[in-house]
């Protein structure tokens, strides 16, 4: 696999100095969230990553009148909407949380690990999946042959990856059903009807429903052609933004890939409202 080095030119030790403050202080936000969060006014905007979730944050907080940090170095003690990937606990403040089919999910973490493996922000985390790569595909790894490496990438995500970010995708999805003080959306409601999702779900955490003005006016601010300068659907694969589209997995999925990701979540699949039965790979 071939490195490609990002623009930013400080040195590899000052990028992990500061990767390590941000994780410190995400850690220590977690901790106040659960602690004083409620009493603080504090969101949390949730979701299994590579589900939306900085776009839901963006959302919630443009709707409620209330910051967004991001990439902060010192832990929040503030009325803020903060991004979390964290499961559920009962003394976590009030939270909207999206979920994203999980055949998409798998696509945007196959785009964004590749990524992520060429650019030099995070060098050690870089090098972690450069190690990955390599692993399950061997040294000649090509990263654009995304429909060959998808089965094993998903069996990756399935079976290996739970040990670093906790649980699979429809544990994460599972483990914050029907709780409450949460509010749902889905990516795909976000972009069928962003305002009556993200209206219904504060007020499903809240118990109050937000002005809809702002929550137009929060669709409008944060829609993808807005933010990354380019219309949904059309991609951009060195973009954090990739595509930010609904349904892009059918590009990259062969029936193998289907078979391996139904064998793991099929059933939640169909449960989630993703699929009508457990025969949805039979036409790929």
């Amino acid at each position: 696999m071939t490195e490609i080095v990002g623009d930013d030119d400080r040195s590899p030790a000052t990028l992990w100095a500061e990767e390590k403050l941000r994780r410190f202080s995400a850690a220590a936000t977690h901790r106040i969230l659960l602690r004083r969060g409620t009493e603080l006014g504090m969101w949390v905007g949730c979701g299994f990553p590579k589900s939306g979730t900085n776009w839901l944050c963006e959302l919630v907080g443009t709707s409620l009148g209330l910051p967004v940090p991001v990439d902060y170095q010192l832990p929040l003690m503030f009325r803020a909407v903060v991004h979390s990937h964290h499961l559920y606990d009962e003394r976590t403040p009030p939270t909207v949380y999206i979920r994203r089919d999980g055949r998409d999910v798998m696509t945007s973490f196959y785009f964004y690990w590749t990524r992520a493996a060429r650019m030099n922000k995070n060098p050690r985390f870089a090098q972690g999946l450069r190690d990955i790569f390599e692993d399950l595909y061997g040294p000649g790894f090509d990263p654009d042959d995304v429909r060959g490496n998808m089965p094993r990438f998903i069996e990756y995500q399935m079976t290996v990856a739970p040990t670093t970010h906790g649980v699979t995708w429809q544990q994460h999805v599972r483990d914050w059903w029907d709780r409450p003080g949460v509010g749902h959306v889905s990516f795909e409601g976000l972009h069928a009807d962003p305002v009556e999702e993200v209206t219904r779900a504060i007020g499903a955490a809240c118990g109050t429903e937000p002005d809809r003005d702002l929550v137009q006016l929060a669709v409008d601010r944060h829609d993808f052609a807005r933010a990354a300068g380019r219309r949904s659907g059309e991609e951009d694969r060195r973009a954090f933004r990739r595509q930010g589209a609904a349904g892009d997995w059918r590009r990259h999925f062969t029936r193998e890939a289907g078979e391996v990701f139904d064998s793991f979540a099929g059933a939640d699949l169909v449960d989630f409202g993703y699929a009508d039965d457990r025969h949805w790979y039979a036409d790929l």
